[in-house]
């Protein structure tokens, strides 16, 4: 869990400093998020353990706070969804995120949506260092290869490839072998 806390918080402050890291955690409602949303986790896997059922009494605080986070910045990052270490959110508010799996580095912007194409089922499964633009959609049981870039307004029902741009309502492939590194 730390490990995933310590590359969340890197991807936005490259400072070390105890003071800058404080200051990101007052004023990124994204970090913030990705905390709660870590926090939850970790209960999640300790109550898996023996004589996990101790930490009980930390289920409230985690439930006060998932909730504090999404009415303050409309960022809902359900236990559903796995989360690797480093994602940056760039932006808040209408980001939701459930029944998915999201690799290492990828970055999302707002009012993204990335969930199962019905109430219950598999979401997408997002590769690394992924860029997903504002206004996105990814429904349903499908993946987006490793690199690849989904532009602002795109909505993705079918499996991407590893580094394409895709574009557009219904999503298409735009480019292949587009290179996303300055965006992330």
């Amino acid at each position: 869990m730390f490990e995933n806390i310590r590359a969340d918080i890197r991807r936005r402050e490259e400072s070390p400093r105890i003071i800058n890291v404080l200051l990101l955690l007052w004023r990124d409602n994204g970090i913030q998020a990705l905390l709660v949303y870590r926090f939850g986790r970790w209960l999640r896997s300790i109550r898996a353990r023996p004589f996990g059922w101790v930490i009980v009494v930390f289920y409230p605080l985690y439930w006060l706070s998932a909730v504090f986070i999404r009415k303050v910045s409309g960022i809902i990052l359900e236990q559903s969804a796995d989360i690797g270490p480093g994602l940056n959110i760039g932006h808040f508010g209408g980001i939701e995120v459930r029944n998915c799996r999201i690799g290492p580095y990828c970055s999302i912007q707002q009012q993204v949506k990335l969930m199962p194409a019905e109430t219950h089922g598999n979401g997408p499964v997002i590769g690394q260092r992924v860029w997903i633009g504002a206004h996105a959609r990814l429904c349903g049981d499908i993946s987006v290869g490793n690199g690849s870039t989904v532009s602002a307004g795109s909505v993705v029902t079918q499996n991407i490839p590893e580094r394409c741009l895709v574009l557009g309502n219904p999503g298409r492939i735009a480019q292949k072998d587009y290179d996303n590194e300055a965006f992330l």
